[in-house]
């Protein structure tokens, strides 16, 4: 039968284990009255862990998991013009009166033209496709669509530079002049490793029917995330 604690039930307002009550947790576990909890040993979690506030570690902190907040991003200044099909070099673009500038690689409304990137894939990367977020603009024009394609490979020690994949593709519209886009593709590497050297090609396949953007589109950077 249930059991009345009373109109003002009291209830326990500090815990300690290990170390005793009201006196210095030596390898145990204080719950105060505030809801804090203070520990001098370990913690493991089996299931998942949600914290509301600041997480504070005062020695090292490590995941066994899948480091899913990493995240590069690559601007024009790092692309490299595809010796095949290369884009236009690396310019600066002024936005407005000098007060918006970035770089910016020009890929041609008519030929196919590419830009290679390169970054280190994070450790204990388990080989999940990562997202390719492309900013680019246009200083002129009025509509179309874009035609953009991302091939990601990895490479490690004694991997062959010689190593071929395929490319993922997305259709980006053209909204208004001199305005951000972004569009994002999501590929998986060829042979993703963690802390592999990954190198992006990035192109226009602007010879495709499915391109009919008719000026430069000028490529300001790539983002890299899980």
């Amino acid at each position: 039968m249930p059991v009345s604690m009373g109109p003002a039930p009291r209830y326990l307002e500090e815990l300690r284990l290990g170390g005793g009550y009201d006196s210095q947790p030596d390898g145990g576990c204080d719950f105060d009255h505030a809801g804090n909890i203070q520990g001098n040993g370990s913690l493991e979690m089996d299931g998942s862990g949600s914290f509301g506030g600041d997480v504070a570690v005062g020695g090292d902190f490590e995941v066994d998991g899948v480091d899913t907040t990493w995240s590069v991003y690559l601007p024009a200044t790092l692309g490299i013009p595809d010796p095949s099909l290369p884009c236009g070099t690396m310019t600066v673009t002024n936005w407005r009166n000098y007060q918006v500038v970035t770089p910016s690689l020009a890929f041609d409304p008519t030929n196919p033209e590419a830009a290679f990137f390169q970054c280190r894939l994070p450790e204990n990367y388990d080989g999940r496709p990562l997202k390719f977020t492309l900013q680019w603009s246009a200083t002129t024009g009025t509509s179309g669509d874009v035609r953009w394609g991302v091939l990601p490979i990895a490479f490690t020690d004694g991997s062959s530079l010689t190593n071929v994949g395929g490319t993922t593709y997305t259709i980006d519209s053209f909204n208004t002049a001199s305005h951000l886009h972004t569009c994002v593709i999501e590929a998986m590497p060829t042979s993703p490793t963690e802390l592999a050297m990954m190198t992006v090609r990035v192109v226009r396949l602007s010879n495709d029917v499915s391109d009919t953007f008719g000026t430069d589109a000028l490529l300001l950077g790539v983002g890299v995330s899980i």
